[in-house]
């Protein structure tokens, strides 16, 4: 459905006066392609969605229709993935932090759990010796220096000499399946992906037995598909889906094409699939002009975008009926609704703008949703433009809904 001034002032009359548009079938369409750049050269590649990035159900529901994994950090995220009828044996388990209750859930599921520390390390054996009628799925999360990037503080040190007297231990326990070597960096550059496959595959090779076919998780930090202007504003070189699978699988390719038990590549993708599949609109309310500055006040917040997209001008559109007000800026900032000095959503806005022009902001997919805190306004709805119509996929939260878990004494 195109957007235009009339449909959005349709919107807001149902739902107020900023919202969220998310393009559910983008999202497939970006699973899909993805997953096709890694598979047409290493056809053992799978996909675990990182639920934490956007943890929207409808969402998470086309990756286990598309045959993907979930990806989770929390009880919460565990939850959801089963809720929406994942299968225990689909969800991988991440994470520095897993309550001791809940570890035990996800392992006696059959889920896939990263070992992130010693202490989940003797947690393990412990339900090992408990419940020695059950097979675990246990994998470990590798920690090794990557050039010029800052030390990670999760996972094993792979020099630690204990590191491999535990993959050794793990191995000669019967019933724990070695399921996986696991790693993650937020890094996006193609360099430290091409540095870090080739040190995953030599810790694969160090540690293989028996030829068990073992995952490698290379982990997500890839990048999403951008606007050129956000390419402009950032300090690295944007790659895309065939940037990084030919990278990545080529490397799995080569090492392993004439092994008879390949083991599975895992990617956890988050922002790579989501980010450009959401909009965020507001409106403008306001127009001052302070010490012959210009300023749009908005409905808006960038609370409402993902903490480090706050830094960047995102790209947008204005929807407009063209009214009187409107003139043309060679510079006016657009502001949000907090009392933060620093709320802009775009400084040095040069183009035409009016009260009661509509701003779609586009590529805010990822992160927004689910790090937009209850400061000093719920968040907003999110719908979906289906065949004309207009659906609801997350109702606008409300002052009951934010104080139900307060009490006055």
């Amino acid at each position: 459905m195109r957007i235009n001034y009339n449909l959005l002032k349709k919107i807001e009359q149902e739902y107020g006066e900023s919202w969220y548009i998310l393009n559910v079938e983008e999202f497939r369409h970006n699973y899909q392609e993805l997953s096709n750049a890694f598979n047409k050269i290493y056809p053992y590649t799978k996909i675990a969605y990182s639920y934490k990035t956007n943890y929207i159900p409808a969402l998470c529901k086309i990756v286990n229709d598309e045959g993907g994994y979930a990806e989770v950090v929390s009880e919460m995220e565990y939850d959801l993935a089963l809720a929406i009828g994942v299968n225990p044996t689909d969800i991988i388990v991440n994470g520095p932090y897993k309550p001791a209750k809940s570890f035990e859930e996800y392992l006696l599921n059959g889920s896939i759990v990263n070992l992130d520390s010693y202490a989940e390390y003797k947690l393990l054996r412990k339900l090992i010796r408990e419940h020695q009628d059950k097979s675990f799925n246990i994998g470990i999360r590798c920690n090794f220096e990557l050039k010029n990037a800052q030390t990670s503080r999760f996972g094993f040190d792979i020099n630690n000499k204990f590191f491999y007297h535990m993959i050794n231990e793990l191995g000669n326990i019967k019933n724990v399946r070695f399921t996986m070597l696991h790693c993650h960096y937020p890094y996006r550059d193609l360099r430290l992906f091409d540095e870090r496959i080739d040190k995953m595959i030599n810790i694969y090779k160090k540690v293989l037995k028996n030829n068990n076919p073992y995952c490698i998780d290379i982990g997500g930090g890839l990048g999403g598909k951008v606007d050129e202007q956000i390419r402009q504003q950032l300090n690295y070189n944007v790659a895309d889906y065939q940037d990084y699978a030919d990278v990545i699988a080529i490397k799995m390719r080569q090492e392993f094409e004439y092994e008879k038990n390949k083991p599975t590549l895992i990617i956890e993708p988050g922002t790579a699939l989501v980010a450009n599949t959401m909009q965020y609109v507001c409106k403008v309310v306001e127009i001052k002009n302070i010490s012959n500055r210009y300023i749009a006040i908005t409905s808006g917040s960038k609370i409402n975008y993902h903490r480090l997209a706050t830094k960047l001008n995102l790209p947008f559109s204005v929807c407009s009926n063209n009214n009187q007000q409107r003139q043309f800026y060679d510079s006016i900032d657009i502001s949000g609704y907090t009392c933060m000095e620093d709320d802009y959503l775009y400084t040095n806005y040069r183009g035409e703008l009016g009260i009661g022009d509509y701003l779609v902001f586009d590529n805010v997919g990822s992160y927004s949703v689910v790090y937009k805190p209850p400061f000093i306004l719920p968040n907003v709805p999110i719908i979906t433009l289906d065949n004309g119509s207009i659906k609801i996929l997350k109702e606008a939260e409300t002052f009951e809904y934010i104080f139900q878990t307060y009490h006055i004494k």
